[in-house]
This record gives C-alpha cells, structure tokens and sequence, in this order.
C-alpha cells in the first residue's frame, strides 16, 4: 500500500529558495560581523565579541516568545506564514544598519554596533521561529519532512557561500568600511525579497485545537521533552565546531601567506567552498544513512568522525594550502550532517512532546533550534575575539590590515580551528548516548500518535 504524499515539489523548492535568501543574510552576518566590527568600526575584539555574545544571550528569551507568540497565532494563512510575510522587510533594512559605520567616537561606535546588532537579532528572530517550524507542519510525514529539510539545507548552504564571493572583492576594491556597507545593502535587498517564497509558495497540513499557552506548557515543552534537552546540550557543547566558518575571514587575511595559483582575493571563497562542497555531499547521503541508521547513531558517529579529523588537520598543518583545502572539505562532511539532523531531532522532539503531554507546540520547540543556532555561533565568535585578544591580534591601520602580525597571532588562529573544534566535538556525542528515542520506542510512540490523529479526525 503506497503511502499518501502531501508535500508539492513547488512547496520543497520555494521553501528552499528561501532558505537561499535567508542564508546570504546570515552568514553575511556570521562570518564578517566580526571581522567588520574590528578591521571597519575599529572595535576591540574582546568589546566586539562581547556584543555579539550578549546579543545570543538575549536571544534566549526572545526566541522562546517568539515560539509562544507563533503558537498563539491563528489566521486564515495559518499559524507560522503570516509572519513570512513582513519580516523579510524589517531584515531588510536591519542588515542594511548593521553593516554601517556611523561617525562617531569609540563609545558612540561601540554603542551603535550593539543596539543595531541586538534589533537585527530581533527582526530574524521574528522570521526564523516561523521559517524553520514550517519543517513540523506542512506534512505529517517523516520521511517527507526530512526531504523538505534536507533540500532546504542544501540551498541554504549553496546561499552561504555567495556572500564569500562577493565580499572580498568589494573589500578589497572599496575598502574596509564602504565594501561591508554595500555588502550589507546588496544581501539585505536580495536575500530578503527571495526569502518571501516561504510564505507565498507553502501550506502548513499539521493542526491542533489551538489553546492558550501556559507557562506550563513552556516548562513542558523542555523539562518533559528529553530528546530537545539533550540536543540543546549536545548543540552547546559542540559550538566550537564552527570556528574554520566563524573566523575565516581572519585566516583568509592574515594567516595564509602561500595560496599558489589561487588569488589571495578568493582565499576565504576557497575556503568556503571548500567546507560547503562537503557539507552539500553529506547532505545528499544523508537521506541514505537515515535509511540505514537512527539519527541518534548518525549524530554521534558524525561528531567523532568530525573530531578526528580536526586533530588530522592540525598535525598537517596549513602550509601546503591545496591539501589544507581538501581537509577543509572532508571536515565539511560533519558539517552539512549537523545542518540537517538538528532540524529533523528538533521535528522529532515535537511528536515526542505530543505523545508525552498531548500538545506539539512547533513553535516553542523550534525556537530552541533557532536559539541552538544563534547561541552557538555566538559562542564560536566570542571565542575567536578572546584568541584574537589573547594572542595580541594587532589591527588595521587606516583600514589597512596588519599582514606582519607576531608569530602567536598565526599560532592561535590555526590552534581555534583545529584542536579547538576537534574537543569540542568530541564532548557533542557525550549527550546523545542518553537519547532513548529511537528504534521500536520511537515506532511505537509514532504508531501511537497516527492513532490519535486519525480518532480526532474521524
């Protein structure tokens, strides 16, 4: 008996071409945000880590009221889509603020970098809590939330490694402060009028008798919700994970002296392209190994692999610059593994909630992810700005970087992402041995919830 389909290719493909757009915007954000605030703005990098830090630490509670606003939301467009809407418009002209330089002193710069950087967390935040949740309702289906996921990750990827193309060409050919500023206009225009497709090309299937939520019910949707607490865990463990991303705009500048044929301009795209091409093949398998294996045996194999592989990197060094790319490429692999499975464990954690209390409560639970997500590369980036500091990071002179740092400068950035990266994935797959919702538990409680579902329709 064939299995009845709900998802269009039209929904898959607008929703992934969505997560293009978004994707351009984030990564614009996470990977030069740094970067910009202490080569453009002038910023010290521990005052400019602390910013971006503080920003995810605020998060933790503004995620979690998006979630309840989201799960309160009741329109003819449904829960989530009505929010696709008009956020796209408010990123919009945030990144454009974000990535500007206003003339001001020290205190004045440092004053703006975190108000504006706090309300653009605020705008994608609104955005992001709908965007993913959608993941939880526009099929029943497992193995068709998967592919939806799964094809999303993949643009969403693909979307990342554009803003690396363009950026160091406008840098280098406007300098510092005026190429991070039309980056910022550039990607804020595009990555936000693309990002629309998710409200216009999507359905949300997956309904429940709406409620008014309790506080109750957020203490639920994380103390009785076992499998969500240990990937929040496992996901802050694993947050140095990001650090060759996080700051390689750095490497990219100051550490590789040697790229042989390949132009220092293009060094970071390199990189990124690099690390995207394995994240894309392991995106491609991952269907197949979640056919072959649980996701709690793939999340924990992924990190221990990734861990070795970080410890490989380091003893090889970076010298030979075209072996440090395919080792780039094979820590990829990890990569693109965590970018699917969170969101597929976070879809799970929602039938789970279900059958344990009897509520799904998508945008609660999807908040966290979206928390996970903003709070790890949070932490990843202030880690960086305490190495930076730390090993006395000497930076640019009338916008002009300082190729001739001392010898610790180049030490410490190789060492954060290397050994860094390889302990803290190593300490990632500590929480997933405890996961118990897998194999026949899982069946059962899935079988159980089918049951349900078809009583209340019938």
């Amino acid at each position: 008996m064939n299995e009845k389909k709900y998802l269009k290719t039209s929904e898959t493909l607008s929703f992934s071409f969505s997560a293009f757009g978004r994707s351009m915007i984030y990564t614009l954000m996470s990977t030069f945000l740094l970067i910009f605030y202490t080569d453009a703005m002038n910023l010290r990098p521990v005052h400019a880590g602390a910013i971006i830090v503080a920003a995810r630490i605020f998060d933790a509670a503004n995620d979690p009221v998006m979630g309840i606003i989201a799960d309160k939301t009741k329109t003819k467009f449904g829960k989530l889509r009505p929010y696709l809407l008009f956020s796209p418009f408010l990123i919009m002209i945030s990144t454009a603020a974000l990535f500007y330089v206003p003339d001001l002193g020290y205190g004045g710069r440092l004053a703006y970098a975190a108000v504006t950087y706090i309300l653009w967390g605020i705008c994608f935040t609104i955005q992001d809590v709908p965007f993913w949740g959608l993941s939880a309702v526009v099929s029943p289906l497992e193995n068709e939330r998967n592919r939806f996921i799964s094809t999303a990750r993949i643009f969403s990827t693909i979307g990342g490694i554009v803003p690396t193309l363009l950026v160091p060409v406008l840098r280098n050919s406007l300098g510092n402060t005026k190429g991070y500023f039309v980056s910022g206009l550039i990607f804020a225009v595009f990555g936000s009028m693309i990002s629309l497709l998710a409200f216009f090309g999507t359905k949300e299937r997956v309904v429940e008798e709406k409620e008014k939520v309790t506080a109750g019910e957020i203490v639920s949707a994380y103390v009785k919700n076992k499998p969500l607490l240990l990937l929040i865990v496992a996901s802050i463990l694993g947050s140095a994970m990001l650090m060759a991303q996080t700051s390689g705009s750095y490497l990219a500048t100051y550490l590789i002296k040697n790229s042989g044929v390949i132009p220092k301009g293009t060094v970071q795209t390199a990189m990124t392209v690099a690390i995207g091409a394995g994240m894309m093949v392991a995106m491609v398998l991952m269907p197949v190994l979640r056919k072959k294996m649980s996701l709690k045996a793939i999340y924990i194999s992924s990190a221990l692999f990734g861990a070795f592989i970080h410890v490989v990197m380091y003893f090889i060094g970076y010298s030979n610059f075209y072996v440090f790319l395919a080792i780039l490429a094979v820590a990829g692999l990890p990569l693109g593994i965590f970018n699917v499975i969170t969101y597929a464990m976070v879809a799970d954690s929602v039938d789970y909630l279900e059958w344990k209390t009897g509520r799904r409560s998508e945008g609660i639970c999807f908040a966290s992810q979206t928390f996970i997500s903003k709070l790890t590369a949070g932490i990843s980036t202030l880690i960086t700005s305490f190495v930076l500091e730390a090993v006395h990071f000497v930076q640019p002179v009338n916008d002009v970087p300082v190729l001739d740092q001392p010898e610790p400068v180049f030490k410490g950035m190789f060492f954060m992402v290397t050994l860094l990266p390889a302990i803290s994935l190593a300490l990632c797959a500590v929480p997933m041995f405890f996961n118990d919702f897998t194999g026949k538990k899982k069946e059962k409680i899935v079988s159980e919830l089918n049951e349900r579902r078809e009583g209340k329709n019938g």
